[in-house]
């Protein structure tokens, strides 16, 4: 809930701004929500660290099998966090500035193109602490990807013209703009 809480919450002020050409507003904003998320995951992490008995305690008897299940893994899913709640944030960024195709690109990563191979290996790999893990490094695979696009889309080398063009071409047979489904279809 706080991921979507900060990126909701600079999303009109980033697209508003972007829309104006406020190029440093929308800079100012971008920095000041990833510095909030940076915080807010780091103190989310901490309090599922120090405290998941307290945290399950709210929800199930802390005595019960799957309370005292949850209680052990909470301490791993919860470094996902910081990660988890910086490309909410981004993907909210990439929306408000009307990069749509990378904000679907990071929201494809991180919900499916890395969660499920994680889901999927890192219990066979690391048993029980894989499972709570696979999210953890879903969402840290996706905050790499979109780092390594940002700098390359900053930097104009042959590698990095290699990269924009290869996500040019896995949007390519995508729509530009989304069908416009006439008035008498809706009823």
């Amino acid at each position: 809930m706080v991921g979507n809480a900060i990126a909701q919450s600079a999303q009109p002020i980033i697209s508003y701004n972007f829309g104006l050409g406020e190029k440093k507003r929308v800079a100012d904003t971008k920095r000041i929500a990833l510095f909030t998320s940076v915080i807010c995951g780091i103190v989310t992490t901490a309090a599922f660290i120090l405290f998941p008995h307290i945290l399950v305690g709210l929800f199930v008897n802390p005595d019960n099998t799957a309370a005292l299940i949850a209680i052990e893994g909470f301490p791993y899913f919860s470094l996902a966090f910081v990660f988890f709640i910086i490309n909410l944030m981004l993907i909210g960024y990439y929306q408000s500035v009307k990069n749509v195709k990378l904000a679907n690109l990071f929201a494809l990563l991180r919900g499916f193109v890395f969660l499920i191979p994680c889901f999927i290996l890192l219990p066979e790999a690391m048993g029980t602490n894989g499972a709570w893990l696979a999210l953890c490094l879903s969402e840290m695979l996706t905050t790499l990807t979109v780092a390594i696009l940002f700098i390359l889309r900053k930097k104009n080398t042959p590698a990095s013209n290699k990269v924009k063009n290869a996500v040019k071409r896995f949007f390519s047979g995508m729509p530009r703009h989304a069908h416009k489904i006439p008035a008498s279809e809706y009823r």
